[in-house]
């Protein structure tokens, strides 16, 4: 099967530290390339990131993708994975995401507006895509349900479709858009905790929990906040 994803590789640190390969869901990527290369300072040990939405790394995982770690959108996914023993578990909550949205000066306003077209996550693959879904469900909008929804493979192709001026508006994830847009209550669509998981067929599962660690430790704090996550607990 074809990878739908992106990558982007640290420097090499020493030709004995095997790379360490991560799956990462849209949201998370820039994050995780951050975090990657201080983690890969840190110990010698490259980092690879590749980039889809949840549902994609997932499926890929299951089929023998070689990831050594799932950094997924929800629960349910790595779940899944721990069930069908496509991961030894347990899964680990490292991140609460956030919906932003974009191209408005008024949330309400914009979100009742029936001409206003709007760009979000396919919500069956993404969680952002799913957590969108169920703020647009809301019965203060349903004057607006006949508007135009498009939907991107993943948070990050949604994020395009705005920025390319092909919809008026867009809900994502706060990450992508750190310093922009309107923060969309958390109440407003189910809690988006993100869990990690390590793949069962890696050879490289030391340096995957080292980095989970480091990723769930306080080294990582000021770069999670920095993008909008806040901690699990």
């Amino acid at each position: 099967m074809a990878f739908l994803s992106l990558f982007t590789q640290s420097p090499s640190y020493g030709k004995d530290a095997a790379a360490l390969k991560i799956a990462v869901a849209a949201n998370f990527r820039v994050v995780a390339e951050q975090i990657g290369d201080r983690f890969a300072d840190s110990t010698g040990v490259p980092v690879i990131i590749s980039s889809a939405s949840t549902g994609v790394l997932a499926a890929q995982m299951r089929r023998g993708a070689p990831f050594d770690l799932l950094l997924a959108a929800d629960r349910a996914r790595p779940q899944a994975l721990i069930d069908d023993e496509s991961s030894p578990g347990p899964a680990q909550c490292y991140a609460v995401g956030s919906l932003v949205l974009l191209g408005a000066s008024s949330l309400h306003e914009a979100l009742s507006d029936p001409s206003k077209s709007i760009a979000v996550a396919n919500p069956r693959s993404a969680p952002y895509g799913a957590a969108a879904m169920a703020v647009l469900a809301r019965e203060e909008f349903a004057a607006a349900s006949e508007r135009r929804v498009v939907r991107g493979s993943n948070v990050q192709q949604a994020m395009q479709f705005y920025t390319s001026g092909g919809v008026d508006l867009a809900l994502v994830a706060r990450s992508l858009s750190p310093n922009s847009g309107i923060t969309v209550p958390p109440e407003w669509h189910p809690r988006i905790e993100q869990y990690a998981v390590l793949n069962a067929r890696s050879n490289n599962a030391q340096s995957a929990q080292a980095f989970l660690d480091y990723l769930t430790g306080l080294n990582a704090v000021p770069v999670l906040a920095s993008f909008g996550y806040r901690p699990c607990s």
